[in-house]
């Protein structure tokens, strides 16, 4: 029996990780940083704001202005406007659902709103959608994942997890939760499912299909 399923936003329901690591990549550039939006993937694909800014300081030892992630957002957010679409399938698997669901992901909240909003995707998940906001620890720590069983109501060990992230899969797992990886962005590299599969997925799916089969599921039109 399955209580709860948890979907991470970026990668997994919104296609906004190439343009997140774009945009990464574009500021970087004018702070002397040369990298390519791959690059800029693999790097911070998954991690909250705080541990963002730590690597970049480990990685390249930047410290960004004070104004970094006001500027960060305010482009990104441009490119989200103009580019940004659900994941290809996803309307289908949510529409099959016939379990409570939420959004666990470690993106802040005014984020969440203008991505779901944007890509119709809101009337999902109502007032359920948690954030790295709500809670003293983002992924990978298992703190996101006890906070949204926690308010849904739901046993932890019967929660599905599902991401595109190492650090959700692992703070999925450290949780006590089932996850499922999840490759069906355009931003996954070649490498990604075996990652996930290192971190604790107990499987990888590369598209919606191979989620409602995951999930076990009977396709249902979107609406």
């Amino acid at each position: 029996m399955t209580d709860l399923i948890c979907f991470d936003c970026d990668g997994v329901l919104v296609d906004s990780e190439r343009l997140a690591a774009q945009t990464t990549a574009d500021l970087l550039a004018a702070l002397g940083v040369d990298l390519t939006w791959q690059r800029a993937s693999q790097l911070f694909t998954g991690k909250h704001a705080a541990d963002a800014m730590q690597t970049l300081h480990e990685t390249y030892g930047l410290v960004p202005p004070a104004d970094y992630q006001q500027r960060f957002d305010g482009l990104l957010h441009q490119k989200f406007r103009a580019e940004l679409r659900p994941v290809p399938g996803i309307n289908t698997v949510l529409a099959a659902l016939d379990r409570p669901c939420c959004v666990t992901s470690n993106s802040g909240h005014a984020r969440l709103a203008l991505s779901l909003s944007l890509t119709g995707l809101d009337r999902h998940f109502g007032p359920h959608v948690f954030s790295a906001e709500d809670v003293a620890r983002g992924k990978p720590a298992p703190d996101l994942f006890h906070h949204a069983a926690a308010r849904l109501g739901a046993d932890i060990r019967r929660c599905v997890v599902i991401d595109d992230s190492v650090t959700g899969i692992l703070g999925a797992v450290a949780a006590g939760a089932t996850a499922i990886g999840f490759t069906g962005g355009s931003h996954v590299g070649p490498d990604l499912g075996d990652r996930l599969r290192a971190a604790g997925a107990c499987c990888v799916v590369d598209s919606a299909a191979g989620l409602i089969a995951a999930l076990d599921l009977r396709a249902a039109r979107a609406g």
